[in-house]
This record gives structure tokens, C-alpha cells and sequence, in this order.
């Protein structure tokens, strides 16, 4: 093997010599990288920069090396760790968070699904510090330090400690961390050795803050006990958990245990005890009430103290003793013991020594740092502002001018110092005085701090919150982008200016050409809704510090996104007849927008998604006083010339509604003459993300009950299988039926739902009247067979169902809804006569089938209407029965040519007909 070893080693001299070229030496590690979950620039498998951080802690944690910082950015990282490389001595792996440890704190998060510790098993030389976790588990580690971090789990939903310590481990360090809501604080077992315990706040622990059995030599000081339940011992060292420290603690409520094996070497003293008891120390089996009992009969305790502490509420939930004076100021300011061996430099929050003006310092030597988690300090925080010289703004060309204020807050009403960094490579400037002014000669963005000192001790450092902005001397340069952003709203876009200026930008313009411009001083985005489908000019004004003002335009074409259709359970949103309504009674000309996207009261959830374009209504106008109809169409559009609901005094009238959703998820619901009741159940919606599409089939007759004299009767219900017949495939979802009453013997009503389940309480269709055909479009779930089921509550009548179409995912058509537009009046051209017929058109080309509103009026006869795509036979069904001297509206969904055409027949006597179109369907 020497021989080996030394001919290598020739070989490489030689090369050397020679000249030859020598291997690359592996470039140094970077010293920190970074984690960031928020932004489209984060990268798992990337390198870890500031440019493209990991997304994931975990992600980091298994990349890093020893000597290595990951620095995490501030969020909710919805993960579990496991730290499962080491560092090495005097080079240790350090996971540190970003923000500030307070009583709300700025930190990032660590919480799995399970909200599992941080695990870290058989790993030395680890410092974790400033983060927000559920807890630790260490085990077999060495030379790790917690620090600076927030242990708390939720409504003590883990039975477990916020931090347990397995063997073998030694030199663990868990210090100035909030420990609040756990199961115990810091335990540790057989095997564990050397544990510092320093600094930390334990709140509301449901058993010991420290807990060690078997485990000698630990350190605990300088920590603060407030809240324990069910437990009477705070400090626990149990079994040979020998030659420890208690020292300088706060204990607010309970027991301070050592048991007979650990007694031996072990120092107990300068530590307060809030709330004396009967066993306020167990020393050895015997149990002591006061330090001076302990005293007499141990020698340990010699300057702990029984007295109050006050605690100030304003720091809630952390355990910060009141900055009083006399005895209100209780026994743990400026009494703290020597300083032990692991004592942290400075308090839980950041503060060194401080010596309180009007507390006598009772500490060794007069020294005056206080006993538990925190010092009393007087100088508590500073706020750091700047303004600029010539605008308010901090934001101007370079060289650029700006006013530095600090604002302290000093309960104690010292004279303070001022040094001011102003983050730009120029020498820090102390002053007497809170206000300073200092020139920035180069752009860039600077963040300058303050730090104040109060002759005390006490010194509080704070950085300006939003950087100090000097900019190139450039002209106001500014870019509008239009984008549609149909996350709530179909016809919504969203304006975003980019500009350039060394100035602050004053103010904001948005003018979305349908209306007046926008002001929008603080913000450089605008979100619009429009009323109806179009091209608009977008244009957008922006104005600087500096007066400066300059404009931008953009083009944006909005229109309903082509949508698939889901069927939900007929809910009802809307009825006017019930006692306290939100919506009254509709009166002559009033409207009302109907919200049709939340429930009623008292159901969670958004009964119709933000993301709709259009919605399926049955509509019914009851108790009318006139003759009138109730128009149904976007909110904020203009009311277009159509009709949805035509009803004569005191009839019951419903009729299928589809329309486009308006901003805020309402449409506008009208009534034009009289007095009239309205209720609407909602039967599904269409959205570009559904899945099932529709395809019209030749219009088939699937049950009329006359020809078998087999009527339905009251409180009876008849399955219809629709899934296998008239084109509908089986695994259709929903069917588009016509169905029309006949024959009734009662007023009543017809109500169609899926086969084989229970009736919805909004179940009404259409409404039965003796002596009239009363027809109804229906979108309608299928059941698990494919049927429907038909019920009546009327004495007895007739059933004719027709089907059209069908929703599934065999089908191919999309539906794009459209401002309700007239495709037809009769009454401008003439009436249809006997057996004639009429071409429509003006639906899309492309189409396959349109959603059309059918309105009978001025009929001298009972006939019915039928429609069908143009060059097409005509079918032996029917779209609407009219009857004499009423208007009859139903809602049709009619297959049209590839010209968007279709035609329309009358059977008997003459009639007019009016026709509105809703939307259309195109196959993608």
C-alpha cells in the first residue's frame, strides 16, 4: 500500500512539472441558500440563489453542507422537516427564518397536514432559529441549538412536548423561544447530557416546562414559567439528572422538583417564585414552602424570592413583567444572580441589561439584569420614517435629499441618543437629535436604520419599512397591459400600468371606454366588469411627484367564455311571498338584482361559482294584478327589448331561464305592469371548466300519457327512462325535455327530478291549469338508470314529454351565452297563419343550437309551435302550446343549420311569435 501511495504521488509531481493541465478545483459552496414558496420563480431542483430559491424547506435541507445558512422567507411552508445532513464543528448547518420574533410573529411557518415536528435524528452541529413550528424531536444528536423560535400547537391537538430530547444526545440548546400551547415544554431522557435550557417563555403548557429524567448536567436559566394545567411541577428533574443549574428563573405557578439522584452537584438559587404553595420545592423527597425553609435545610435557594410578579397585558401572550415602580415592580427586575455558564446575551426579544431607574439592583455587585425571559426596559421601540426634501415622497432622482425621523417609545423619559446608518457605504451620524437629513448621490434603493440608546442599557434598533428610492433623472415612461380575468366575474378585465419614473407616482387614471374614467391615486392596477360583450379602448393616466403626466392605451375584446354545463339540486333563491323576504313584491317598471351566486341563509358555500357565465333559472310569476311579463337579463346591462315571463291576472305561469351572469354574480329581474310575486329556483350554471357538453338530438317524443288514457294523479310520480331513447346515449348526465300538461283536472304543478331519489323541496316546472296545455322547457338530472321522475300534485293530468338534447360527456357543444337580443316579432311583419312556417336567423354561424325564448300572443285558436334547424324534416313534436287571448312564453333549445338558422311552424288558427335568443351552443 505504501508503495502504491508513493507512486501516485510521483505521478502527480511529474505533471506538475511538465506543465500538464491539472484537475478544476471545485468551487466554494455559496454560504447561504435561500427558500421561498411565494412567486413563480421557485425551483426545487434549482440552485437555491436569491434569484431561484428552493420552493420547499425540506428541499434545502436535504441540498445543504456544512457551513451552510438557509435562509427561509417569510410564509406558510405546509410541509414536514426532517434535517437529515450535519454540519461540523465550528461550521454548523444553520436553518434561519426571516422576521421578528414578537407577540405576533413575522416568522415563517413550518406546519404539515399532521402538523409534525421538526425532526432531526443522529445529526450534530444544527442551529435552527426563528421559526414558527408545532415542535422538535432530536435524537442522537450533538452541538444543537433551537433558538429564537415559536412552539405552539394547535388546541393541544399533539400529545407531545414541544421539545423532546432522546439519548444519546449531549450540548442541545433550546433558548429565547416562545413556548405556548403544548403538551410540556422541554423534555429530555436517559442518555441525554449537557442541556442548556435558557431564555424561553413557557405559556400555557399542559404539563412540566422542563421535564429531564436521567439527564445530567443541564442548564436552566433565565427562563419564565407563566401558565401550567394539569400538572403541579414547572421544573422536573427526575431520576439521576445530577449537577444542574436552576438559576434565575421565573416560576409564576407551581413546584420546582429535584429528586435524590440529582441532587448531587446540583445548584438551585436567584430564581422567584410568583405564587408561594405548601410544596413550592421538592428537594429529595422533602417538601419546602419557602426559600427560607429550602435554605435551612439544604443551603440551596439563598436568594430566591417568594413575591409577586405583574405582568403586562399589553405584551400578551408573552410574559413581560410590568416596568413598575416600588412594590408593584415585584422581585425579578435587576436581582438576576451571576451570570451561569449558557446564559443568553441577551432577552427573549433582543434587549441586554438594562437598569431600571427606580428599582434598587439587588444582583451581585449591584449588578442589574433582571431574572427570567425578559428585561424591563424603558426604551421599548422606534419607528423609523423618511420623507422627502422637496415631495413628502422618499422617492426622487439622485442626488436625492431625505429627511430621517425616529419616533422612540420610552416609558422611563430618558435622554436618548440617535446613530443613524443610512445603508449607503457612508459613515453612521450620532445625534442628539431624532431628525437628520442625508443626501443619497447614487440611484439605487437604500434602507437606512436607526438604533437608540437611553444611558440605561437599553438600546432598540429600527429600519425604515419601505426603502429610501433614488432614481436615475429619467423622464415619466408608462405601459398599460389589458388582460380578461374572469376569476369572478365572466366579462371582468384587469388594467395594469408598468412605469418608470425617479419621481413617486401621484396618481392613477383607469378609463375602460364604457363609462367614466377611474381615479385610482394609490394603485397601479384597476379591476372592470362589463356590462355586455365588446371591444373596448382602455386608457390610463399616470401622474408623478414631479407634475409630470403621461397616457397609454389598449384594445380588449371581452365575450362569455364557451362553457359546459352542471346541474345542481333545484335550490330556491328567490320568493316573494314569504314573510320578511329579501325581495318584496315586484311592483309596475321595478327591478330587482337577484344574487344568484350564494345560498340562502343559513347554507355555506356559493350556490354558483365566481367563474359563471351563465345560469339556468325556473322562473314563476304568481298572484299577478295585470296583465304583464318579468324580463330577465344581466345586471348592469341595458335593458333589452325581450321578455322571459308572460302572465295574465292571477295566473300561475313558469318558464325555463337561461342567462348570463352580471358583475357581483346578479341578474336583473323586471316586471312591467301590476303587482306580481316572483320565485326563482336555480337549476345549474355553465362554466368554461365543466366537463359536460351538450348535443341536440332530432327532437323525439319519449311519453305523452293520452295515448293510453293513463294520466298522472295527485301525489303520484312516474319514472321516465330517458338514457337509451331519442338519441340520448347512457351515460348521459342531464336531458333537455320539453314537457308539456294537458288534461288537467286542478291547478297544480309538475315537477321533474332525477329518477330514483327524493323530490327537492324547490321542485316546481310548471303549473297546472284546467282547460290549458301548459308547456315548460326542463334541464334535468338523470338518475343512476337514466330516468327521470315526473310528479304532479294536481287532481289528475296529462303528461307529453319531448326531448331535445342532452348534457354528458359524449357531447361537443359549448354554450356561449349573449345579451338577450329579438330574433323575431311577428307582430312587425305579419302573424303566422294555419300549417305556415318562417326561417329564422341571426344565431351565430357555427352554431348547432340556439337558446331561445318562444312567445305566443294574439292567437284566435289552441295550437302549438314547433321548431327545427333549417333543411331539416320537420319533427312530430312541439315547443309551445298556445291558447286564445293569452301571451305563452317557453324557454326552447332549437338545433339550427350551419347559417345559425332555424325554422318555426304554427299548427292552427293564426298567432304571433316572438322570438329572443339567449346563447348558442358550437361543438369544440
Amino acid at each position: 500500500m505504501r508503495i502504491r501511495h508513493a507512486a501516485g504521488l510521483s505521478a502527480a509531481v511529474i505533471s506538475a512539472v511538465v506543465g500538464l493541465p491539472l484537475p478544476a478545483v471545485a468551487a466554494e459552496p455559496a454560504a447561504v441558500l435561500y427558500v421561498k414558496d411565494h412567486g413563480s420563480t421557485c425551483d426545487d431542483s434549482g440552485p437555491g440563489t436569491r434569484a431561484i430559491p428552493f420552493c420547499t424547506i425540506q428541499a434545502a435541507a436535504d441540498r445543504v453542507l456544512p457551513g451552510q445558512t438557509v435562509e427561509v422567507a417569510q410564509s406558510s411552508y405546509i410541509e414536514d422537516v426532517t434535517v437529515r445532513h450535519s454540519g461540523e464543528p465550528g461550521k454548523p448547518i444553520t436553518f434561519r427564518g426571516a422576521g421578528r420574533l414578537g407577540k405576533s410573529p413575522d416568522i415563517p411557518s413550518i406546519s404539515g397536514p399532521l402538523r409534525q415536528p421538526v425532526k432531526i435524528s443522529g445529526q450534530h452541529d444544527i442551529v435552527f432559529s426563528g421559526f414558527d413550528v408545532p415542535g422538535f424531536e432530536l435524537d442522537g444528536v450533538s452541538r444543537v441549538e433551537l433558538s429564537g423560535n415559536w412552539i405552539e400547537q394547535e388546541n393541544n391537538a399533539a400529545v407531545r412536548p414541544a421539545v423532546r430530547i432522546t439519548g444519546p444526545s449531549d450540548r442541545v440548546r433550546v433558548e429565547r423561544s416562545v413556548v405556548r400551547g403544548t403538551s410540556g415544554g422541554v423534555t429530555a431522557g436517559p442518555g441525554v447530557t449537557g442541556t442548556v435550557i435558557a431564555g424561553n417563555d413557557f405559556v400555557t403548557v399542559y404539563g412540566s416546562s422542563v421535564s429531564l429524567t436521567d439527564a445530567p448536567g443541564a442548564t436552566i436559566t433565565h427562563n419564565t414559567t407563566h401558565t401550567t394545567w394539569n400538572t403541579s411541577v414547572v421544573l422536573d428533574l427526575a431520576g439521576s439528572s445530577d449537577h444542574a443549574t436552576i438559576t434565575d428563573n421565573v416560576v409564576a405557578l407551581g413546584t420546582v422538583q429535584v429528586s435524590a439522584g440529582s441532587t448531587a452537584g446540583t445548584t438551585l438559587d436567584y430564581n422567584t417564585l410568583r405564587w408561594p404553595s405548601a410544596d413550592t420545592y421538592k428537594w429529595a423527597g422533602a417538601v419546602y414552602r419557602t426559600p427560607e425553609d429550602l435554605l435551612a435545610a439544604t443551603g440551596q435557594g439563598k436568594h430566591d424570592l417568594n413575591g409577586y410578579v405583574q405582568f403586562d397585558d399589553a405584551f400578551w401572550p408573552l410574559s413581560v413583567p410590568k416596568a413598575a415602580t416600588g412594590p408593584a415592580a415585584g422581585t425579578a427586575i435587576d436581582s438576576a444572580g451571576p451570570q451561569t455558564p449558557g446564559t443568553p446575551a441577551v432577552d427573549l426579544l433582543g434587549h441586554g441589561a438594562v437598569d431600571h431607574p427606580e428599582v434598587a439592583n439587588t444582583g451581585p455587585d449591584s449588578s442589574y439584569r433582571d431574572r427570567g425571559a425578559y428585561e424591563v426596559v424603558g426604551l421599548q421601540e422606534v419607528r423609523l420614517d423618511a420623507r422627502g426634501t422637496v415631495h413628502e415622497a422618499p422617492t426622487g432622482p439622485a442626488p436625492f435629499t431625505v429627511e430621517l425621523t425616529a419616533t422612540a417609545t420610552d416609558t422611563w423619559k430618558t435622554t436618548l441618543g440617535y446613530t443613524f446608518d443610512f445603508a449607503d457605504g457612508t459613515d453612521p451620524v450620532t445625534s442628539a437629535e431624532p431628525t437628520v437629513r442625508h443626501t443619497y448621490t447614487a440611484p439605487g434603493d437604500y434602507r437606512p436604520k436607526v438604533t437608540v440608546t437611553d444611558g440605561l442599557g437599553g438600546s432598540v434598533t429600527g429600519e425604515l419599512s419601505w426603502p429610501v428610492q433614488a432614481g436615475e433623472d429619467k423622464p415619466l415612461t408608462a405601459s398599460l397591459a389589458v388582460d380578461q380575468d374572469t376569476s369572478s366575474d365572466p366579462l371582468a378585465v384587469r388594467a395594469k400600468v408598468t412605469t418608470t419614473s425617479p419621481w413617486r407616482i401621484s396618481g392613477y387614471s383607469f378609463d375602460f371606454g364604457d363609462g367614466p374614467a377611474k381615479p385610482n391615486e394609490g394603485y397601479f392596477t384597476e379591476r372592470h366588469v362589463y356590462a355586455k360583450p365588446g371591444t373596448y379602448t382602455v386608457k390610463s393616466t399616470v401622474t408623478d411627484d414631479s407634475g409630470a403626466t403621461v397616457t397609454s392605451t389598449r384594445q380588449v375584446t371581452v365575450d362569455y367564455a364557451p362553457s359546459g354545463f352542471t346541474a345542481i339540486t333545484p335550490t330556491r333563491i328567490m320568493d316573494t311571498r314569504q314573510p320578511g323576504s329579501h325581495y318584496p313584491r315586484f311592483g309596475p317598471g321595478s327591478t330587482f338584482d337577484l344574487d344568484i351566486r350564494n345560498r340562502v341563509s343559513g347554507s355555506a358555500g356559493n350556490l354558483v361559482p365566481a367563474n359563471a357565465t351563465a345560469v339556468v333559472i325556473n322562473l314563476t310569476a304568481t298572484q299577478g294584478t295585470a296583465t304583464s311579463h318579468l324580463d330577465v337579463y344581466p345586471s348592469a346591462a341595458a335593458r333589452p327589448a325581450t321578455s322571459n315571463v308572460n302572465f295574465g291576472p292571477g295566473q300561475d305561469v313558469a318558464n325555463l331561464v337561461t342567462v348570463p351572469v352580471g358583475p357581483n354574480g346578479t341578474v336583473v329581474i323586471r316586471n312591467n305592469s301590476g303587482y306580481v310575486h316572483a320565485v326563482a329556483d336555480v337549476l345549474g350554471y355553465f362554466t368554461a371548466g365543466s366537463t359536460d357538453r351538450f348535443a341536440s338530438v332530432a327532437p323525439a317524443r319519449l311519453l305523452d300519457t293520452r295515448s293510453d288514457d293513463n294520466p298522472l294523479t295527485s301525489g303520484s310520480a312516474r319514472r321516465l327512462k330517458v338514457a337509451g331513447a331519442g338519441g340520448v346515449p347512457a351515460n348521459a348526465t342531464s336531458a333537455v325535455l320539453n314537457v308539456t300538461a294537458t288534461g288537467s283536472t286542478s291547478a297544480g304543478f309538475v315537477a321533474a327530478y332525477p329518477g330514483g331519489t327524493q323530490r327537492p323541496a324547490a321542485g316546481s316546472n310548471l303549473n297546472t291549469v284546467p282547460g290549458r296545455n301548459i308547456p315548460n322547457q326542463v334541464v334535468v338530472p338523470l338518475g343512476a338508470d337514466g330516468s327521470v321522475e315526473l310528479f304532479t300534485n294536481a287532481a289528475a293530468t296529462h303528461l307529453v314529454v319531448d326531448v331535445f338534447g342532452y348534457y354528458g360527456p359524449d357531447g361537443k357543444g359549448l354554450f356561449t351565452p349573449v345579451t338577450p337580443s329579438r330574433l323575431l316579432d311577428s307582430r312587425d311583419s305579419g302573424p303566422f297563419g294555419p300549417s305556415s312556417s318562417r326561417t329564422v336567423g341571426g344565431v351565430p354561424a357555427g352554431a348547432t343550437a340556439a337558446v331561445v325564448n318562444l312567445t305566443a300572443t294574439g292567437t284566435t285558436e289552441p295550437t302549438h309551435l314547433t321548431a327545427w334547424a333549417t333543411g331539416t324534416a320537420k319533427p312530430g313534436t312541439s315547443n309551445l302550446n298556445a291558447s286564445p287571448g293569452l301571451d305563452v312564453p317557453n324557454h326552447t333549445t332549437i338545433p339550427v343549420d350551419p347559417q345559425g338558422r332555424f325554422d318555426i311552424a304554427n299548427n292552427s288558427g293564426t298567432t304571433h311569435v316572438i322570438a329572443d335568443l339567449f346563447g348558442y351552443y358550437r361543438n369544440q
